[in-house]
């Protein structure tokens, strides 16, 4: 006697999975990348926009991006086909990680391309294959900040050579220096000898130039 067994049905495709209808409410899982910092888009490997967060909505209203029939045909100095480049890696299952800049400012940053998690997929009705892209910014400012007051820490620096050393990290010679901090030019020089002495940096526009910098702090 034969048995009869039942054949196991068909798992659906990626692209026979059903789409989430953008009409829709957001998900708990969308809410959550909605309220991510960093300028987050999810696409398809065809490059179909499925989702962006308000922080990428104001790249792409601010021209630093574009859509095109719904695809996303250029970020940054990215143009269509260096996108489904990298899309197709991610889709494949391979992240990438590559530099971007946005002009007139020549702001810079990275964009950060992998694949989905199913678990954030699913929930939201996206496809299996959809690729996060994550644009991360530089902020040298809050960088340079944080540089001087490790240095602060470090080297014990006062106060006011602290805030000597902000100044002329932004650009601010130190005549000016002097007149914004109300203290005479002779006072400004002697708290940048003071800089010198306790970093141990041998110029100010080498110790300036690692407040700006990745680079190991002068000696």
């Amino acid at each position: 006697m034969h048995l009869a067994i039942p054949s196991s049905p068909m798992l659906p495709t990626p692209s026979e999975l059903p789409v989430r209808p953008a009409s829709m409410p957001p998900t708990p899982t969308q809410h959550v990348l909605a309220a991510l910092p960093q300028p987050l888009l999810v696409l398809q490997p065809d490059r179909q926009l499925l989702f962006a967060n308000a922080s990428m909505q104001k790249l792409l209203d601010d021209g630093q991006g574009r859509l095109q029939g719904g695809r996303l045909v250029q970020l940054g100095p990215m143009d269509a086909l260096r996108l489904g480049e990298l899309l197709a890696l991610a889709a494949a299952g391979t992240s990438s990680r590559t530099g971007l800049w946005f002009t007139p400012s020549l702001a810079t940053g990275w964009l950060h391309v992998a694949p989905l998690a199913p678990a954030i997929a699913l929930p939201s009705g996206w496809p299996i294959s959809s690729v996060l892209c994550a644009v991360h910014l530089d902020q040298p400012a809050l960088t340079q900040a944080a540089r001087i007051d490790a240095l602060t820490r470090q080297c014990r620096l006062s106060q006011a050579e602290r805030q000597v050393l902000l100044l002329l990290a932004d650009g601010e010679p130190v005549e000016a220096t002097s007149r914004h901090l109300g203290l005479q030019v002779s006072t400004v020089r002697s708290h940048v000898r003071n800089l010198l002495g306790k970093t141990q940096a041998p110029t100010l526009m080498q110790l300036l130039r690692w407040t700006g910098s990745a680079a190991q702090r002068p000696h």
